[in-house]
């Protein structure tokens, strides 16, 4: 009878106890975010136009961006080292002609690894390609402070499994593209991240610039999981210029010597 008695008394003590944890006003459910963590691979696209990632048409043609006179204007004068008027002579790509680094999203682009490492307030964007990267901060504000970056100012918020990135302050000389999609400093980004399955990784991006662009227009870019998740130090550096500008553009050497 008194092992019965124990053993009813225990019961209820412990129903009194879930009750209690349930209905206090402190407690809160923390979620179970997405682990985005990895070393990412994306296909090496040229234009971030979605009917012609290839850039198969001439710059401006896609129709499937809403240009301003002021972008039309600017591309008059643009000269990619890829796409259908391709020159590496006379290019006018920043990364190339100046060695200035890519900018967001086309450091994205490149055809080179990265690396997400997710922590609770920041995830981190590391590229392969010339060791960059960019810091995300979840739930913060933009820094008023940051002025123009080449890799912009990002913070996000979780809306359940993606994660949702604002992008401002980029650095206007950059291309969003290999083939020469300008911005102004009045570009914003709005990315949503997230994982369809363990091995893929989208980037849903849309692109508000009243300079640039009429309307928002989106993007998407697609990434597949490395495995082995090695990267390697692959740096562009003033001999690299120099040997571009003597093989491809012809000129001499600015170097007094070279590796």
């Amino acid at each position: 009878m008194r092992s019965t008695l124990r053993f009813v008394a225990l019961v209820v003590v412990a129903l009194a106890l879930f009750v209690s944890a349930r209905s206090a006003p402190n407690a809160q459910s923390v979620p179970q975010r997405p682990d985005l963590t990895g070393v990412w691979l994306g296909k090496g696209i040229q234009s971030l136009s979605p009917s012609d990632p290839q850039a198969t048409q001439r710059l401006g043609q896609e129709g499937d961006i809403p240009y301003t006179a002021w972008t039309i204007e600017k591309m008059k004068n643009t000269r990619p080292a890829t796409g259908p008027d391709q020159t590496l002579k006379e290019t006018t790509d920043p990364s190339l002609r100046l060695a200035d680094p890519n900018g967001y999203p086309r450091a994205s682009i490149h055809p080179m690894r990265f690396k997400l490492v997710q922590t609770g307030e920041y995830i981190y964007q590391l590229w392969e390609y010339n060791q960059a990267w960019r810091q995300i901060g979840i739930n913060k504000t933009h820094d008023p402070n940051v002025g123009e970056a080449w890799y912009g100012d990002s913070v996000a918020t979780w809306e359940g499994d993606t994660l949702v990135v604002d992008v401002v302050s980029l650095h206007p000389s950059t291309w969003l593209d290999p083939v020469g999609h300008p911005h102004s400093d009045q570009l914003h980004i709005v990315e949503r991240i997230r994982r369809t399955d363990p091995e893929t990784l989208v980037f849903d991006m849309t692109f508000e610039d009243p300079i640039a662009y009429a309307k928002p227009w989106s993007s998407q870019l697609t990434f597949t999981l490395d495995r082995k998740g090695v990267m390697t130090e692959n740096v562009y550096t003033i001999v690299d210029e120099s040997r571009f500008r003597q093989k491809f553009l012809g000129e001499k050497s600015f170097l007094p010597i070279s590796r």
